[in-house]
């Protein structure tokens, strides 16, 4: 809770462009309370909350997350029916990527205008409509297609502020870009991007202990498996070699399909 009335703090402090001096000297207290709600330290007394949510014309509930918890709850609901939609395995085992994503983008667009700032909505649906753009629409269909989920990324870009839904957005927009024919755009924005080693899902495999790091680990190598996995796809595609010898495919065949399958 804390956690949620700094962050809230914050962010109105900011938008209005007043200074903790200026919320201090209407409530009555110090501005070394205010510096302290913001940094976690303390929260308000209760009695100052509705003082607090009038001054910045919010809701004492605004103030507290509630409407964050809400809105995560709004998030899930949305995500479990979207993975109900489009839940369904190929011959290998594998996701099948194209399984009813028509009524899948249909769904996620509706999602995306209930909660428009939602990053991660956003950057499923510019995915979506990148891979049908790609592998399904006509040609008369695939530029809206693609120049609808280039939207989508760059206002993700401009607007989120959360890292990990902005690199999603670059990986899909660098895939759009190409998709446009922007090569070198393109491959702009890949260049900027981190390597695998500078990835949270690289670094907190030092960073976690216990469970929550065994899981992580799991969930680590399913992500890698997915890009090599990928990558070998490419390669042959390519026309070349992947050359592994038999005991080493079939490693990989196995880890694929106890972690991905």
């Amino acid at each position: 809770m804390k956690i949620i009335i700094a962050q809230r703090l914050r962010d109105l402090r900011r938008k209005r462009g007043n200074t903790q001096e200026d919320l201090a000297r209407h409530l009555g207290v110090s501005t070394q309370a205010v510096s302290k709600w913001e940094r976690s330290e303390g929260w308000p007394d209760l009695s100052l909350l509705p003082a607090i949510a009038s001054y910045y014309a919010v809701t004492v509930d605004h103030l507290l997350g509630v409407d964050a918890e809400e809105r995560r709850r709004r998030v899930e609901q949305i995500t479990d029916k979207y993975n109900q939609i489009r839940a369904r395995k190929n011959a290998d085992g594998l996701p099948d990527v194209g399984f009813r994503i028509e009524e899948g983008i249909a769904f996620l667009r509706d999602a995306v205008r209930e909660l428009p700032d939602e990053a991660f909505l956003g950057q499923m649906l510019a995915s979506d409509l990148w891979w049908y753009a790609e592998n399904r629409a006509d040609k008369t269909e695939r530029p809206a297609l693609l120049l609808e989920a280039e939207e989508a990324c760059r206002r993700i870009l401009s607007d989120c502020k959360e890292e990990r839904w902005r690199n999603c957005a670059r990986q899909i927009l660098c895939l759009v870009l190409n998709a446009q024919g922007a090569k070198e755009d393109a491959r702009r924005i890949a260049a900027d991007m981190p390597d695998a080693t500078g990835t949270d899902l690289f670094m907190l495999t030092y960073l976690l202990e216990g469970e929550e790091l065994k899981d992580h680990l799991r969930f680590a190598i399913r992500r890698f498996l997915q890009t090599l996995y990928r990558c070998s796809e490419r390669l042959n595609e390519a026309g070349g070699e992947c050359k592994l010898d038999e005991e080493e495919q079939s490693q990989l065949n196995a880890l694929t399909k106890t972690f991905i399958g």
